[in-house]
């Protein structure tokens, strides 16, 4: 989709109206908009690195990932297609905090760093979208670690899984106060998965095919697929709703809370 086509440029205007831009606005920014495609496991941006454009996803998987020893990476965070990300970066003018990696082909749009600080300033529409943004992504960040010190094996992946279904639905941009479909489908390795939620391959696996089996999820060959996707939002209000976090249920209880909560 390069930018100089009609299509490109209607659908670039379009993101940029979301953002809060004036029609008159967003007509001046396009331009200043590229679209880029990348390869799976091309690194969009490396930790300790300065952060030179906002990216938005068209499509494909980008994770933050922070590296460890063996050259190896543990991601900390997933952004799907519509979301926006690198906003952190660039609003404190620090290095980026993770290495961001495509893990799968990956189509974004690119906004110059320049030009986002000049519409953070300048338009409060486009300020308060970010804010918004921010806002909530502090949100998902403390219910993380709070599972991660708090939490059992068995919490840290159910949660783990009903967070990493909102942000794909909701495009990692807004709370979850809309509805959506009957499923969402993670196209990542389980190890991947396994790693975002904190726990050992062989633990997350021995969760999901209980899951699996009693059909909350759908497992296959290098994807899974969350369903009865309206559940799963309902478990992660009723957790973020309820008095008292209990963070150290079993299996079984979950699954009853699932059944329970589908039921009402």
């Amino acid at each position: 989709m390069p930018t100089d086509t009609p299509a490109a440029n209607g659908y670039v205007f379009k993101q940029l109206k979301r953002l809060g831009l004036s029609d008159a606005l967003a007509l001046q920014t396009a331009p200043m908009v590229k679209v880029q495609a990348f390869d799976a496991g091309k690194r969009l941006w490396t930790k300790g690195n300065e952060i030179k454009h906002w990216m938005f996803i068209i499509q494909g998987l980008v994770s933050a990932s922070v590296p460890t020893t063996n050259s190896e990476s543990t991601p900390i965070s997933v952004y799907g297609r519509g979301a926006w990300f690198g906003e952190q970066s660039i609003i404190n003018r620090k290095p980026s905090f993770a290495d961001y990696v495509c893990l799968t082909a990956t189509e974004v749009l690119t906004l110059p760093a320049a030009q986002f600080d000049q519409l953070f300033v300048t338009e409060p529409n486009f300020a308060r979208f970010v804010a918004k943004l921010m806002a909530w992504r502090v949100q998902k960040t403390s219910e993380t670690l709070t599972l991660m010190k708090l939490g059992n094996p068995c919490m840290r992946v159910v949660m783990g899984l009903a967070q990493f279904a909102e942000a794909l639905a909701y495009r990692s941009d807004r709370p979850p106060t809309i509805g959506f479909g009957e499923g969402v489908e993670i196209p990542i390795p389980q190890n991947t998965l396994a790693s975002l939620c904190g726990v050992s391959r062989t633990l997350f696996s021995e969760y999901v095919q209980q899951l699996a089996q009693h059909g909350w999820l759908k497992l296959s060959y290098g994807k899974l697929e969350i369903l009865s996707i309206h559940t799963w939002h309902a478990f992660a209000r009723s957790q973020r709703e309820d008095s008292v976090n209990k963070l150290n249920a079993s299996i079984q209880e979950l699954l009853e809370l699932l059944r329970t909560l589908d039921a009402a």
